[in-house]
């Protein structure tokens, strides 16, 4: 698989990943119109457009967090893990992760 595909299939996964664990969100938590309420959610996986051999992955965290909450490195770590696990070949290219703030939180 090359890269593009590789990242599709990550994509793919960390988006269903997510949504089956409810984005790591109490349902007290979710308002089904405001993203944003939603703790962590995935964006995109692509091929890094500067960094060869690597994707980027996007992850957003919702108004409830802060970048500085270890609740956010643990999530999206937890979630790189299990995408590793379920698909080994990601790991044959370097990851960068991008984990910003859900507009309008």
């Amino acid at each position: 698989m090359d890269i593009a595909q590789v990242a599709e299939t990550a994509e793919g996964f960390l988006q269903d990943y997510l949504e089956k664990n409810s984005h790591f969100t109490p349902d007290a938590e979710i308002d089904v119109d405001d993203p944003a309420t939603l703790r962590i959610f995935f964006f995109r996986a692509v091929p890094h457009p500067s960094l060869p051999d690597t994707i980027m992955y996007m992850f957003v965290f919702g108004r409830k967090l802060r970048k500085e909450d270890p609740e956010v490195t643990q999530r999206v770590e937890q979630s790189m893990a299990a995408l590793k696990q379920a698909h080994p070949e990601v790991n044959q290219f370097k990851a960068h992760l991008n984990v910003k703030r859900a507009t309008g939180a």
